[in-house]
Order: C-alpha cells, then sequence, then structure tokens
C-alpha cells in the first residue's frame, strides 16, 4: 500500500475531492426547483380527478383530493382485455393487465397534476387534472403566439 500511496499527488486528491462535491449539485438543483414548486391554497377550489378513457371515450371520474382507503375496479373489453385500476389515498395506478409488455402497470402510482399512464394495447389512458378541467400545472410561463 505504501509504494501506491506516493503516487497520489496534491492535485490528485483535490480534483477526487472536487468531482465528488459536483456529483451532488444536480440533488441540489432539483431539491431548490421541486421546493419553488407552487403549491394550490388550502382553501382553493380545485380538486385533482383521475379521468380515465378507453378508446378515447370518458369511461370514469375519480376523485383523488380527499380520497382515503383502496378501491379496485376493473377496466374489461369486449375482447378480454382487462386492466385492473387500484385507487390508493391520494394516487392511481394500474395494478393488474393482461397485455404484452406491462408497462403501464411498472409505471406505478400517480397523483400530480399532469401525470399519465397509458396502455398502448388497450387503448386505456389515466391523466390526473384538476376539477376545472386543467392538465397541466399553471407554472408562469407563457409562449407567445
Amino acid at each position: 500500500m505504501k509504494e501506491y500511496l506516493h503516487m497520489v499527488k496534491r492535485w490528485d486528491v483535490i480534483i477526487v475531492v472536487l468531482l465528488t462535491l459536483l456529483s451532488f449539485l444536480p440533488l441540489a438543483i432539483f431539491t431548490y426547483a421541486k421546493s419553488q414548486e407552487p403549491t394550490s391554497p388550502a382553501g382553493s377550489e380545485s380538486k385533482l380527478v383521475a379521468v380515465i378513457k378507453v378508446d378515447g371515450k370518458e369511461y370514469k371520474r375519480v376523485d383523488l383530493t380527499g380520497h382515503k382507503g383502496v378501491d379496485t375496479f376493473k377496466v374489461l373489453a369486449d375482447d378480454g382485455d382487462y386492466n385492473e385500476i387500484e385507487v390508493k389515498d391520494e394516487q392511481i395506478r394500474i395494478s393488474a393487465a393482461n397485455c404484452n409488455d406491462q408497462v403501464c402497470v411498472r409505471v406505478g402510482a400517480i397523483g400530480k397534476l399532469g401525470q399519465t399512464i397509458v396502455c398502448l394495447p388497450h387503448k386505456v389512458v389515466i391523466e390526473v387534472q384538476s376539477s376545472t378541467g386543467e392538465t397541466e400545472p399553471d407554472d408562469g410561463i407563457v409562449i407567445p403566439s
């Protein structure tokens, strides 16, 4: 070990320490950006609703804001395809499906404004919207047309 210790120079140690500290920079940036996201005021009338669409047509609306417990239901198609949807507390997910790729199941639970789960083989889309119909959070960015 001593024969390798003389090969390490002062600048080697400085560079390793500097790179280690810089590796935490993205964590700090994203934590700061997340803390600056606007939250809805306590008395706001906007509630989150999960809109479930099958083949482009609205199938069901589920209130997420204030939901407690676990509710499960199936979306069945005529050809035997199914998606089992689970609403747990204020989040919704597809817990089981008989599609081949299982991408919709692996997405996990969603519960924030604008998040979506899509099952392409079964043409099922779950989108979290506000009760006023907004699909994306208002981040204050104005794009001129």
